[in-house]
């Protein structure tokens, strides 16, 4: 299913690649990831959100902005040079906007409890996940939030949720 055939009322919860997607303006899935946020910003959709993807968003976003900073770096090789430069990540300032930005989107942001934690070990034995996609369903199912915003593939076989991806922008006739 599409972000677009979510109907008004409804509840879900938004991944991280949602909000990479939004504010990287030059995603295909940009406008199609905005006007979902701006259904959920208006209170149509009731959206929910959880800290480690706030963080993973901004993670993301810090290494997009670095990519951009730094041609020359391949992306694979970007995490261990900026560890090793330190004074290149101090310029880094675009991406640390990012929590505030999603705060304004009238979207309730979960901040789980070290319990939800230690359950979402379970969700790795039963689907396979890793770590934070894992805790991503603990937090689903706690709140019993049956909806998931993504366009990560892996939650295609999760029984218990139904997954809403971003479609591609629709193509400008010349």
């Amino acid at each position: 299913m599409y972000l677009s055939d979510l109907k008004n009322g409804s509840a879900i919860l938004v991944d991280s690649n949602i909000f990479v997607y939004h504010f990287s303006l030059r995603s295909k899935y940009n406008s199609a990831c905005t006007d979902f946020l701006e259904r959920v910003e208006e209170g149509d959709i009731s959206g929910i959100t959880s800290i480690s993807i706030v963080m993973e968003t901004t993670h993301r976003m810090m290494i997009l902005e670095a990519a951009i900073l730094l041609p020359e770096v391949k992306t694979r090789d970007l995490i261990k040079y900026l560890k090793e430069h330190p004074d290149i990540v101090k310029k880094l300032i675009n991406h640390q906007n990012i929590p505030h930005k999603i705060g304004l989107f009238n979207i309730e942001v979960i901040a789980p409890h070290f319990g939800t934690v230690k359950r979402s070990q379970q969700m790795k034995t039963r689907f396979g996940f890793l770590s934070n996609d894992a805790l991503t369903l603990q937090i689903m199912e706690d709140h019993k939030v049956s909806n998931l915003a993504s366009n990560d593939s892996d939650f295609e076989g999760v029984d218990f949720l139904t997954l809403y991806k971003p479609t591609l922008a629709a193509i400008e006739p010349e």
